[in-house]
């Protein structure tokens, strides 16, 4: 994020906002230009389909526009096609504009914004609206121009014979084969009216001149013309001077977006193109944000679910175990409250009392643990202490006051009640509480 915010700082905020037109810009056009499926170039008032080698011959009436005979051509060759197929048209290079520029600005929004800002300037005396063609990865080169409205009048001529027209292309450009492309290279473009040369050099238009046929008859315009082009450095020279050089091609040309001239139309429908992208991407960005929202709810419904096959297959494996303990607990309700009743061991409770009281015991009495006993001894209190420190009993106290009268040399009578230890009949009655028959 640091590094983020420490490049964005280095621009200002209005080369932002041309870098993110020309973003959008670039988009637009990468949208219009994957829609093409045929290109048409146009020779000597010849339109040909470059992909099967046909051709038709414009037939203009009287006063009928250029643009409209074009359209009508290229219904005849492509036939009728859904305005999603888009079509590429090469004009020959003598419907451009060429100037040459030289900035020592960097960057390619800033090298576009720039040539676009100084167009009158660069084409004196032309004050309508033109499109602009140019490598801006270069600070030097030759800038092509089109006229708008001649771009916007070919699109609606298109448009009127069902056809869309996403682009258009000087034809001197579609000489080269891709693998040419990649060197340095020499063009020249001839028609019936019109001579054309032009340098293309590292995928940037280095120089481009046009002269008339017309003029290459007199002889001083033929001089220049050789001196101009003589000083072109050395590169692989392609020529094309007829319409079968454009017969033998029957391949789509490939389309060179830096030089490529979109009518406003086209764009528009670049930019619905992308709009539907971007509502396609935010709706599946939108079911990712859900899904991941959801993530932890379904995590905790798929462990829960786990966790209760987990829980039904202990359950059955568990079943035998289960059933010996309901066994186990059926024998503890039938024979607990014989097995569990509080042990009264009255023979040790009686050896334990004849140690204490010598032989002298009369009566005794056991119920739930509580003894009652009676007897003659010499110090009563003192047999009361004795018993009370033994651990065999406890809350051992005097059940009646004792007395001499019948004692004799006996001692005085004495009457005890006390509570054997570990024996507890009220725990055994809560567990098991009497039942009445």
């Amino acid at each position: 994020m640091k590094a983020l915010r420490a490049t964005l700082s280095k621009y200002s905020l209005a080369e932002l906002i041309s870098a993110g037109r020309l973003l959008l810009a670039d988009s637009v056009h990468q949208d219009v230009l994957g829609s093409i499926t045929c290109s048409l170039v146009l020779q000597d008032d010849v339109l040909i389909n470059t992909v099967n080698g046909e051709f038709r011959p414009l037939t203009i009436e009287p006063g009928q526009r250029r643009e409209v005979a074009i359209a009508q051509a290229a219904r005849l060759l492509v036939g009728l096609r859904a305005q999603s197929h888009g079509i590429l048209l090469l004009l020959p290079p003598s419907d451009f504009i060429s100037s040459r520029y030289q900035l020592s600005l960097k960057g390619e929004s800033m090298v576009r914004s720039a040539i676009a800002l100084q167009a009158h300037t660069l084409i004196p005396g032309y004050d309508e609206e033109l499109l602009l063609g140019i490598n801006a990865q270069s600070s030097e080169g030759v800038a092509l121009w089109l006229p708008a409205r001649t771009a916007e009048a070919l699109f609606v001529a298109f448009q009127a014979e069902q056809l869309f027209l996403a682009a258009l292309m000087p034809r001197t450009l579609a000489l080269p084969t891709a693998e040419q492309l990649q060197q340095d290279l020499i063009l020249q473009d001839e028609d019936a009216s019109h001579l054309a040369q032009m340098e293309f050099r590292a995928g940037v238009v280095r120089c481009q001149l046009v002269i008339t046929q017309q003029d290459l008859e007199q002889p001083a315009f033929a001089e220049q013309w050789q001196n101009e082009t003589a000083k072109a450095a050395p590169a692989l020279h392609i020529r094309c001077g007829n319409r079968e050089f454009w017969n033998s091609k029957r391949s789509l040309i490939l389309a060179r977006e830096n030089y490529c001239f979109f009518p406003k139309g086209a764009e528009q429908f670049g930019k619905q193109k992308l709009l539907q992208k971007q509502k396609r991407l935010g709706t599946i960005a939108a079911g990712v944000l859900v899904v991941l929202l959801c993530l932890p709810f379904v995590g905790n419904l798929i462990q829960s679910l786990w966790l209760q096959s987990q829980v039904n297959q202990l359950r059955e494996a568990s079943a035998d175990a289960r059933r010996s303990q309901a066994a186990v607990y059926a024998m503890e309700d039938e024979w607990g409250a014989v097995a569990g009743y509080p042990r009264q061991n009255v023979a040790k409770v009686l050896l334990t009392l004849n140690q204490s009281i010598h032989s002298s015991l009369t009566t005794f009495a056991l119920n739930k643990g509580v003894v009652d006993l009676s007897g003659f001894a010499q110090d009563p209190a003192l047999l009361v202490e004795q018993l009370a420190e033994r651990e065999e009993f406890h809350e051992v106290g005097q059940s009646r006051s004792s007395s001499g009268a019948d004692g004799g040399t006996r001692g005085d009578r004495f009457g005890i009640r006390l509570n054997l230890s570990g024996v507890d009949f009220k725990k055994y009655e809560a567990l098991y509480p009497a039942v009445k028959q």
